[in-house]
């Protein structure tokens, strides 16, 4: 009996198939142009499945099928093949015309109704009719374009230059060739950031340029002129207001640190060092060189005093005197010094 009862509750269970978990609720969801959007729609049971369900979309006052429509060729994915539960749609590419109503029905006709709204691309129009940018020859310029939502992607963008009295294309196709491999978008990681970029700026690059997008478009005036020469006396270059001014770091007071000079004086004194003991030595030595010169001038005085010899020289005067007159030789001797060389 428990086992009947058992296999009536599974038959039940399984008879019920998949009750959508916002059944008759509509909700609202906001995507942007180029970008994806997941449409939910799930079984409020884990355990159930669907056999069957559709997804469609009011069109002309009429219901159409997701599937079958050319349209989301190519840009329409489901969950359920990982998920059973899971019947929820993912629209990628997204574009104006995809706004509208969807809706998710089973077999059991339980539908589940969202609104999908697509913002798009609308272009942030200049204050003035036509605005003028400046750029240097040799480097390079950006003429800015901007979506009023930066999430959104435009379906074309149509960048123009004016020459010999129309409009050239140069992005995405460059039919002018003055402007081939030096032109590019700055939207790599804001997809709404249309601004162009122009590198290796030259004389011919000036001129009028557009950007469009749908029937709207801003224009620019390209000048070019030549790099002005910044001398060193100068205290402030102008650059335009359209490039980026880098700012030069205020260089910082050169403070030489004190044991800096507590080294080098450090280093100067040890050469004084090393001599002191060289001009004590030469003192001490010029003091006994000069001590021993007086002592053998001394010495030589003392032999030169030691070297006279003293002889006495007699005048003896002879006349005819008579004989009885009596002289005294003292009276007539001299002496004489005489230097003897040894």
């Amino acid at each position: 009996m428990r086992d009947h009862l058992y296999l009536v509750l599974f038959t039940i269970h399984f008879s019920t198939g998949c009750f959508l978990s916002s059944e008759q609720k509509t909700s609202e969801i906001t995507g942007y142009t180029g970008g994806s959007v997941v449409l939910p729609c799930s079984c409020a049971d884990p355990q159930s499945t669907a056999n069957t369900f559709t997804w469609q979309f009011y069109r002309r006052r009429q219901w159409v099928q997701v599937f079958d429509d050319e349209k989301y060729s190519g840009r329409r994915v489901l969950f359920n093949e990982s998920s059973p539960k899971n019947l929820s749609l993912l629209i990628s590419g997204l574009r104006m015309e995809d706004e509208g109503f969807y809706k998710c029905t089973t077999e059991e006709h339980i539908i589940s109704s969202i609104l999908l709204k697509v913002k798009g691309c609308d272009l942030v129009e200049n204050t003035v009719s036509t605005t003028v940018v400046t750029g240097y020859s040799g480097e390079s310029v950006v003429l800015p374009c901007f979506c009023t939502e930066l999430l959104a992607k435009p379906e074309k963008i149509q960048w123009m230059m004016y020459l010999e009295n129309t409009y050239e294309e140069i992005y995405p196709n460059e039919n002018i060739e003055s402007h081939k491999d030096r032109v590019k978008l700055l939207n790599q990681t804001t997809p709404g950031n249309l601004s162009l970029h122009i590198s290796a700026l030259a004389a011919e690059h000036g001129g009028v340029y557009t950007c469009s997008v749908s029937s709207k478009r801003v224009s620019y005036i390209l000048h070019v002129e030549e790099k002005p020469h910044i001398h060193t006396i100068s205290l402030s270059t102008h650059q335009p207001s359209h490039q980026t001014q880098k700012l030069t770091p205020p260089r910082q007071p050169h403070y030489t640190p004190q044991y800096v000079f507590i080294v080098l004086a450090v280093i100067l004194s040890v050469p004084l060092l090393a001599l002191l003991p060289f001009i004590y030595w030469r003192y001490r030595g010029g003091r006994n060189v000069k001590k021993m010169t007086s002592d053998e001038e001394l010495n030589g005085e003392q032999d030169n005093r030691d070297d006279v010899m003293y002889s006495a020289v007699v005048h003896v005067k002879t006349a005819s005197t008579p004989a009885q007159i009596e002289s005294n030789p003292a009276e007539h001797t001299e002496y004489a010094s005489v230097k003897v060389k040894r």
